[in-house]
């Protein structure tokens, strides 16, 4: 039962390459190598926060303003006060209830600013190499170089989050890089996503399966949290679909380890695997992928995105699984009408980014900020407390 079953849920699709030069390997504690590729947005030099490419319709500051935008305030205008998106949210805006995405948009404004802007048109984002990211930490004691916060150095606190992304079924690395590199240009975040055991370029390390999915979104997570020394709360968790599963499981596991991650989005999840075909009210033997096992114990804001014509994982599995989160926990869900399983489609693209920024602005980059300030507040009391010892010494 459990191999059918494992037929059927992981079906890698024919192995796509990436330049050999670009992927960084990683191992598994089981000892099975599998690919990753790292994004780097590009970055503002004064707050090390990311550059958001804009939507259609907005316009990007002009160059002659230096000043950034205060909170609260969006880091484009927008013509005629209009996004030039052609969708509305129909928000229910109760403590986590399902809000359905439809028509026309219109952006509540009422929580943090989003991320300051850097006065120019965003470039584009960069992959980046094992030797480049250990490089960057290196000479700028953090992922991303250049300087902010008073050019401070030594000071791994970066506003712009990074994405540690699972991707769905079906796919590979490089199926999903233009959707990731679309993605860190339009949210401003670092993506960092990598292959199952099984996928892609590590069809040569065995069979795909539960537990080396688990380790290796674990083997991700360390790689980001201790060889990039990438803090826990600048970490999000991405999955989609398929990649619901090991996105749960580390989600629920980072926040008993005392760690918890900056955030989690949940993109067309499911319940657990049987349960897409079979209502069993509990967990069964042999079941796979139990996210509703392992939702109750997640300690970070969680997004969850369904479309509520997906044909493949049924919509209400993202409404009760939402209910299994704890209130505190929970983000404005983003439920789209009439969207199916498998695509993001253009006409819901502009809608989805925006939902995507608001839930960054509102549980995410608040917290970056406040621990940056933070930490650069604790260094500076030190070198204060360092001058003032040379001065005693010198009398």
């Amino acid at each position: 039962m459990g191999d059918m079953i494992s037929s059927l849920l992981f079906q890698p699709p024919p192995p796509t390459r990436l330049k050999e030069s670009k992927v960084i390997w990683l191992t598994n504690s089981y000892g099975k190598r599998i690919p990753a590729f790292f994004i780097e947005c590009p970055k503002d030099e004064r707050t090390g926060e990311g550059i958001r490419a804009p939507l259609t319709g907005e316009t990007p500051p002009p160059p002659s303003n230096p000043k950034h935008l205060p909170g609260g305030a969006s880091q484009y205008s927008k013509g005629s006060g209009k996004s030039g998106m052609g969708h509305t949210l129909s928000s229910n805006n109760s403590g986590g209830k399902a809000t359905t995405a439809t028509g026309s948009n219109t952006t509540n404004n009422n929580h943090e600013g989003p991320m300051q802007q850097q006065q120019q048109v965003p470039s584009t984002p960069q992959i980046r190499t094992s030797k480049e990211l250990e490089m960057s930490l290196l000479h700028h004691g953090r992922v991303g170089g250049g300087s902010y916060g008073g050019g401070t150095k030594g000071v791994n606190s970066p506003c712009a989050p990074t994405i540690l992304y699972s991707h769905a079924n079906a796919e590979d690395l490089g199926n999903i890089y233009p959707w990731c590199k679309f993605l860190s240009k339009m949210l401003g975040v670092n993506i960092f996503a990598y292959d199952y055991t099984g996928y892609g370029l590590a069809t040569d390390q065995g069979d795909p399966s539960e537990e080396y999915c688990f380790a290796d979104v674990t083997a991700a997570y360390t790689y980001l949290n201790q060889t990039l020394q990438i803090p826990a709360h600048s970490i999000l968790l991405y999955g989609r679909s398929l990649g619901s599963g090991p996105s749960c499981f580390l989600a629920a596991k980072t926040a008993e380890d005392g760690e918890a991650v900056g955030g989690l989005i949940l993109h067309a999840p499911f319940l657990s695997v049987y349960r897409i075909v079979l209502e069993s009210g509990c967990t069964l033997p042999g079941d796979r992928f139990a996210n509703v096992d392992y939702a109750p114990f997640v300690r970070s804001p969680v997004l969850f995105i369904h479309g509520t014509k997906d044909s493949i994982v049924p919509f209400n599995h993202s409404e009760r699984l939402l209910d299994t989160i704890v209130e505190p926990y929970r983000a404005e869900p983003l439920f789209i009408k009439d969207m199916g399983h498998n695509n993001v489609h253009a006409s819901v693209r502009p809608l989805f980014v925006e939902r995507l920024r608001e839930y960054l602005d509102r549980h995410v980059l608040p917290v970056l900020r406040e621990r940056r300030k933070h930490e650069e507040s604790m260094r500076s009391r030190m070198m204060n407390r360092v001058r003032s010892a040379r001065l005693q010494q010198s009398r």
